[in-house]
């Protein structure tokens, strides 16, 4: 499944790349995430899609959603969830099965994210969530391929790609459609991991991931929902729970994204701590979803 939203030549390499897989994909399923959905052409594919047209942007969350029930009501006993900006080599999604009937009680496998414009640095072999501080960290790295462990078990896997069987969706239910933008993907590993799943990274697979096309790494919006959506998370996954840990991990969590919105490079730096102003007020006072109107782009 590849979600779709503003990247018309993307999505169509993604799907190519998908078709040219040696796994058995009983159907590919492009959900259009776009506010005005004749933008994507799926005809110069050459081969024939499903596809969701949504009407407008549901953002990540709602969009995976979206392809995910279609999948699980065509009987799919596992989904490879794929944005729009990943490429799939040909023998990764056959790996990523593989892996998951070797480790069942995963119920989530990533592969080993490889950034594309530098396909020598790995981007991400996973992420470490401190549920005690609600800190967050990407786990990436320059050791060559050939030293990574052939299964690595992880608290969450990168978003950009992951394949989730179904027995975890019935287990633990979808995305948090609130979350709308970043930190979903956590939230749903560790909602898994409590459900008793271990997700990992398999460095049997790669991808390989652009980043940014949807939504620019200095848009002031994604320090927006990297604030507001952090401290969702470290509330909802933090231990221990009581009062004070959560004042304790709120306030954390508030000054690591504000050190970021300070040091972060590219952009408008006052842009960007405003922007982390209003996600932290925004989650106080219980806004979620997105942060424009209804039709509004993600830009």
């Amino acid at each position: 499944m590849v979600l779709h939203h503003g990247t018309p030549v993307e999505t169509a390499i993604a799907v190519r790349a998908l078709r040219a897989g040696d796994a058995p994909l009983d159907r590919i399923i492009v959900v259009n995430n776009d506010d005005a959905p004749r933008g994507l052409d799926l005809g110069a594919v050459g081969l024939p899609v499903q596809q969701i047209v949504t009407g407008r942007n549901l953002g990540f969350s709602g969009g995976m959603n979206a392809g995910i029930r279609r999948a699980l009501d065509a009987g799919a006993g596992a989904v490879l969830l794929v944005n729009s900006d990943v490429i799939v080599p040909p023998r990764a999604a056959r790996a990523l099965a593989t892996v998951l009937e070797e480790h069942p009680e995963a119920g989530i496998v990533a592969p080993v994210v490889l950034a594309r414009e530098q396909p020598e640095s790995i981007a991400s072999l996973g992420i470490r969530f401190d549920r005690r501080s609600g800190r967050m960290r990407n786990l990436a790295g320059d050791m060559p391929l050939s030293s990574l462990p052939a299964w690595q078990p992880v608290d969450a896997v990168n978003g950009s790609a992951l394949l989730v069987a179904r027995a975890t969706f019935e287990r633990v239910g979808l995305f948090d459609e609130r979350y709308f933008f970043s930190f979903e993907e956590i939230e749903f590993c560790l909602r898994a991991r409590d459900a008793g799943f271990t997700p990992g990274v398999t460095a049997a697979a790669v991808v390989y991931h652009q980043g940014g096309a949807t939504l620019h790494a200095a848009s002031p919006r994604r320090f927006y929902f990297a604030a507001r959506n952090h401290l969702a998370l470290a509330a909802s996954a933090g231990r221990p729970a009581g009062t004070m840990a959560k004042a304790g991990r709120a306030a954390v969590v508030i000054l690591l994204n504000l050190a970021h919105a300070l040091l972060a490079p590219g952009g408008h730096r006052l842009a960007r701590l405003r922007a982390t102003f209003r996600g932290v007020n925004d989650y106080r006072r219980g806004r979620f979803g997105s942060d424009v109107p209804t039709g509004g782009s993600m830009t």
